[in-house]
C-alpha cells in the first residue's frame, strides 16, 4: 500500500486517470424533432461517476496536509470515489450514508476497505441531516481529520476539480446545458467553469426530482431562500434535503440565464431506459435526470428545434442494479430447449 509519505507531499497528484469523458452525440430515435444533442458519460471515470473529479483534487489536498484518515458523508458515489482514491493512497476512511444506499455504491466501498456507517433517515430527514453534519463537524475538528462533503460549503478545492467538465464541453459549442441538481454543487462547479473560461455561455439548465425541490422550487416561486424539504424522491444521489450548494447554485442560475426544471421520479425512470434501449448508454438513476430535464425542455419550447443541447450522464448503471433490474425485466431471458431452438430464433428475427 502506498504512503503519504513517499515522495515530496506538496508534489502529489492524486489520480486514476478521471476526466477527459466521452461526448457522444445522440442517435435520431431517442431525440424528438430532429435536435441536436449530446451526452457527456462522466460515467466514464475509474469508479464510475463525476465525482471522482472531485475526489482526486480533494484527496491530493488531503495528501499534501499529510492527512491519515478522514471522515465523509455520501448518497453513494462520493463515497465510491473515496473508498477507492483512499484505498491507492493509503488514508484510512471513514463513510456516513444514508441506509437506503443502493447495494452498488455500498459493496464498492466496503470493497476497497471503507469503514461504512448506515444511518437511518440521514439524507431524506432535514433535522437529522442537519444534525449529522453538525456532529461529523465537531469530530473533524476534535480528531484533526478532514470531513470530505462534495460541496463548495465544506471542500472548495475539492470542488474546483470538477469545473473542468464545462472546458471538455467546449466542441459541442452547446446552446443549453442539462445539469442534475441534488446539493447544487455541480451546478455550480459546472457554471463557474464556464464563467472562468470565458467566451460564450450557454444556457445551463439545473435538473431536480419533484421530491426534493430545493434549489429548484426557490427558482420557480421567485424566492431567494432555500426552505428544508422532507425528501421522498426515489433518485439516489439526488436526495438532499437542506442547502449545502443550492444557494450558490440559485445565484447562479439567475446570473447566467439558466433555468430550473422539475421533474418527477417516473420521468427521470422513462429517460434512464430511453438511455439504455435507445442509446447503449448504462446510467442509473441520477445519471439520467439530466436527459429528462431536456426532454421537458423540448416539450415546452425552451429547446429550439436548431439549438444543441448537452445532458451530463453523472453515473453508472451498475451503481443502482434494482433500477437496471426493472428495465432487464422487461427483456427476459428465455430458456429454450435444442430442439426447439431454431423456431425459437426464426419468430424473434421475423
Amino acid at each position: 500500500m502506498a504512503t503519504i509519505h513517499e515522495g515530496d507531499p506538496c508534489a502529489m497528484r492524486a489520480t486514476m486517470g478521471e476526466g477527459n469523458t466521452p461526448l457522444v452525440a445522440a442517435v435520431a430515435q431517442s431525440v424528438p424533432e430532429g435536435g441536436r444533442l449530446y451526452f457527456k458519460l462522466e460515467s466514464s471515470n475509474p469508479t464510475g461517476s463525476y465525482k471522482d473529479r472531485f475526489v482526486a483534487a480533494e484527496v491530493t489536498r488531503m495528501l499534501r496536509a499529510g492527512a491519515r484518515a478522514c471522515l465523509a458523508t455520501s448518497s453513494g458515489n462520493t463515497g465510491s470515489a473515496l473508498a477507492a482514491y483512499c484505498a491507492r493512497y493509503g488514508v484510512r476512511c471513514l463513510i456516513l450514508v444514508n441506509h437506503d444506499a443502493p447495494k452498488g455504491k455500498l459493496l464498492q466501498m466496503q470493497a476497497h476497505g471503507a469503514h461504512v456507517l448506515r444511518v437511518p433517515e440521514f439524507v431524506s430527514n432535514p433535522a437529522i441531516t442537519s444534525a449529522v453534519f453538525s456532529l461529523l463537524q465537531n469530530l473533524s475538528e476534535r480528531w484533526k481529520v478532514p470531513l470530505v462533503v462534495s460541496a463548495f460549503r465544506h471542500c472548495p478545492e475539492g470542488m474546483k476539480g470538477v469545473e473542468a467538465i464545462a472546458g471538455e464541453l467546449a466542441e459541442a459549442q452547446p446552446d443549453h446545458v442539462f445539469v442534475p441538481v441534488g446539493g447544487g454543487g455541480l451546478y455550480s462547479a459546472v457554471t463557474q467553469g464556464f464563467l472562468s473560461a470565458g467566451g460564450r455561455l450557454p444556457r445551463i439548465h439545473g435538473v431536480q426530482p419533484e421530491g426534493c425541490l430545493t434549489m429548484v422550487a426557490s427558482y420557480l416561486n421567485g424566492s431567494d431562500r432555500i426552505a428544508q424539504v422532507e425528501s421522498t424522491t426515489r433518485i439516489s444521489g439526488l436526495s438532499v434535503p437542506t442547502d449545502i450548494d443550492a444557494s450558490r447554485a440559485l445565484r447562479l442560475v439567475r446570473e447566467c440565464g439558466g433555468s430550473g426544471i422539475a421533474v418527477s421520479d417516473d420521468e427521470v425512470f422513462r429517460a434512464q431506459r430511453i438511455l439504455m434501449e435507445r442509446e447503449g448508454i448504462y446510467a442509473e438513476p441520477a445519471g439520467a435526470t439530466a436527459f429528462a430535464g431536456w426532454r421537458r425542455a423540448v416539450e415546452v419550447g425552451t429547446v429550439g428545434k436548431d439549438e444543441t443541447g448537452v445532458c451530463l450522464v453523472t453515473g453508472h448503471g451498475f451503481k443502482d442494479p434494482v433500477s437496471v433490474e426493472r428495465i432487464a425485466a422487461e427483456h427476459e431471458a428465455m430458456t429454450v430447449e435444442v430442439a426447439n431452438l431454431e423456431d425459437a430464433i426464426g419468430n424473434l428475427l421475423q
